[in-house]
């Protein structure tokens, strides 16, 4: 392992270099663990290959909450760990020589010391992430290692890195109350996880390695902003289904987002998407640096449906 303390350093994240390589919070959409409001495989891609920006505006709230009360937890946490612990650095980059294309940043590195023999002392690193939820309810019981599992991917991924075989989460609960959570590292699992990266990372290389469109809002956000510019002479046929389900789809928001992601990558930069006749949608620049997708049509005649 490693180590480099991060004031400012070539691998902070949200710098260049932090984006083109691996992290700890990338690692659950590579591994298509991520809850509903994180980045999609498709979103990161994109993100990753410089396609599209990294700040979309989203979860400002939750961003800022972490932001501020997270030296808080972690100040909880070394309390309640001031006599089995030594050693408490923060935002330390860590990463291995054999990865050269990963890095992590746990919020925590902690040391314990053991006296082996006279005159010897061996530190024994552990991995702390600080957490706050309004929402409970994916939690487990205190002291155990039930945790939603994109957390638990993001844990394993700086123990793998850093050496650590235990890793703690300190959860700043919605009753305002600190729980301990521990997790032991799995070196199996671990090494399933770097294959996955591994080959997310290389594909970042080929622009046909793009992951399908899918439903999920990240992607429809990715989407509406990939391709900024609107080509006003430039009119693209769509398949007749996704055509047909992109004016009929009107109430469940997953199915919309599906269809409405995926006319806009067949569309990429034209003003106009047709079929057979029928102009379907149109992208229109809304002033708010992305491109607004207006449905046109409402419905597909079956004599072009057929």
């Amino acid at each position: 392992m490693t180590e480099e303390t991060l004031p400012s350093g070539a691998l902070a994240p949200g710098s260049p270099e932090w984006a083109g390589i691996v992290t700890a919070s990338k690692v659950a959409a590579i591994l298509g663990v991520a809850p509903e409001g994180w980045e999609s495989r498709r979103s990161l891609w994109l993100k990753m290959r410089g396609e599209v920006p990294w700040d979309d505006g989203q979860n400002a709230s939750a961003k800022a909450r972490g932001h501020w009360l997270e030296n808080g937890v972690l100040d909880w946490w070394c309390d309640r760990h001031r006599t089995d612990r030594s050693g408490f650095e923060r935002q330390v980059v860590v990463t291995r020589p054999d990865l050269p294309w990963a890095s992590a940043t746990p919020d925590l590195v902690s040391y314990r010391a053991h006296v082996a023999g006279e005159g010897f002392c061996a530190a024994e690193p552990v991995v702390v992430d600080a957490k706050t939820s309004r929402d409970d309810s994916e939690w487990g019981a205190a002291g155990t290692d039930d945790i939603p599992p994109w957390y638990a991917a993001q844990l394993v991924w700086a123990m793998h890195l850093s050496g650590a075989r235990v890793g703690y989460v300190a959860l700043l609960t919605q009753f305002l109350d600190l729980r301990e959570y521990r997790v032991e590292y799995d070196q199996d699992l671990a090494s399933d996880m770097v294959e996955q990266c591994r080959a997310f990372w290389e594909s970042l290389s080929d622009p046909d390695a793009m992951p399908p469109v899918d439903s999920s809002p990240a992607t429809w956000r990715a989407e509406r902003l990939r391709h900024p510019d609107v080509d006003r002479d430039l009119t693209v046929e769509l398949d007749v289904d996704l055509a047909s389900r992109f004016v009929s789809v009107r109430s469940a928001q997953a199915d919309v987002r599906l269809a409405e992601s995926q006319v806009r990558e067949a569309m990429g930069a034209a003003r106009l998407a047709t079929c057979r006749g029928v102009t379907v949608a149109r992208r229109q620049a809304n002033g708010h640096g992305s491109v607004s997708l207006v449905a046109v049509a409402r419905s597909i005649p079956e004599e072009a449906a057929a």
